[in-house]
């Protein structure tokens, strides 16, 4: 899909909202001559093709809206509107990055009105996927909160503090101050954390990497899997609205490696071997109960790496 293709629900709307506008305005405009020529005897001819005018003025944006929503559903891979999750973490040389908390006021989300974040370490899918791959993509939704992500480049979107204060049973590295030299600013003077494949972690260390992994959770054994992906924009959300069984991405730039042990929070809180560092006070079957299955404990972890 081409990005205008990806962008045909966000053009439909603000085509949706210019309409009513434009018509209220007519409409008001409409509603004085109308109290005018009531007014007025000698203009009563004008009383008719005035109704029918404002019954048009109103009839036309409520057509466009209905039909640009029938047109959405029809076309869109989710065939209607969708309400999804997946959580989501960012890791960069051990420290956990906070994502850029809502910018005004009025909203509490970064990011669309379909594809968002609210300051919970978790992507909200809530409308009509056109296009699974890019709609539902990691790719995008660091695009529409203003960073990037790719095999080679991470630029998160943050606070001036840089760090994620909402911590749950990850351990971090004691490494602010070195990742704290990756801060940037954006165009708007807002701070961005950046880094690039071939920076390293520590003084004279390996060079680190950007790298995404995806924790999926199977339902028919309450067991789940962690897999490292090549490629990050080919990742898109499940079809999941409670987390988990909607899946668990971290997205970490560090030295090279299999696995990752960073968890996201809901994954912590029911894993049976973690569940009391991420909160639950005393061990409880009803909560943590599900395991990872394929977890290598050779592979070399931050806390090593570094």
């Amino acid at each position: 899909a081409t990005a205008i293709e990806s962008d045909l629900e966000t053009e439909i709307n603000a085509f949706n909202i210019n309409s009513v506008l434009i018509a209220s305005l007519a409409l008001v405009v409409l509603l004085l001559l109308s109290a005018f020529v009531i007014k007025n005897k000698k203009h009563k001819a004008f009383k008719k093709p005035l109704f029918i005018l404002i019954v048009i003025t109103v009839a036309i944006p409520t057509l466009f809206m209905t039909g640009s929503s029938v047109y959405l559903n029809t076309v869109s891979d989710s065939k209607g509107p969708v309400h999804w999750h997946t959580d989501i973490e960012f890791w960069v040389c051990g420290e956990e990055i906070e994502l850029r908390d809502p910018v005004s006021a009025l909203s509490n989300k970064i990011g669309t009105s379909t594809y968002h974040e609210h300051d919970d370490k978790r992507i909200h899918l809530e409308g009509v996927v056109l296009d699974l791959e890019v709609d539902a993509g990691l790719e995008k939704l660091m695009r529409v909160t203003g960073g990037e992500l790719s095999e080679t480049t991470l630029i998160i979107p943050t606070e001036d503090s840089l760090f994620e204060d909402d911590y749950d049973g990850d351990q971090v590295s004691n490494n602010k101050q070195l990742v704290s030299q990756f801060k940037e600013a954006d165009k708007d003077g807002r701070a961005i954390l950046s880094v690039q494949n071939g920076m390293t972690c520590s003084s004279g260390g390996k060079a680190a990497e950007v790298q995404t992994f995806v924790y999926s959770y199977n339902k028919a054994d309450d067991t789940y899997t962690q897999t490292k992906l090549e490629n990050p924009g080919n990742y898109s959300m499940r079809d999941e609205s409670i987390v988990p069984p909607g899946d668990c991405v971290i997205v970490e730039f560090d030295t090279p490696k299999n696995s990752t042990d960073k968890l996201c929070q809901q994954y912590g809180v029911k894993d049976s071997e973690r569940c009391v560092d991420f909160g639950v006070k005393q061990y409880n079957p009803d909560l943590c109960y599900i395991r990872e299955i394929n977890k290598n404990p050779n592979d070399e972890m931050i806390q090593g790496a570094l």
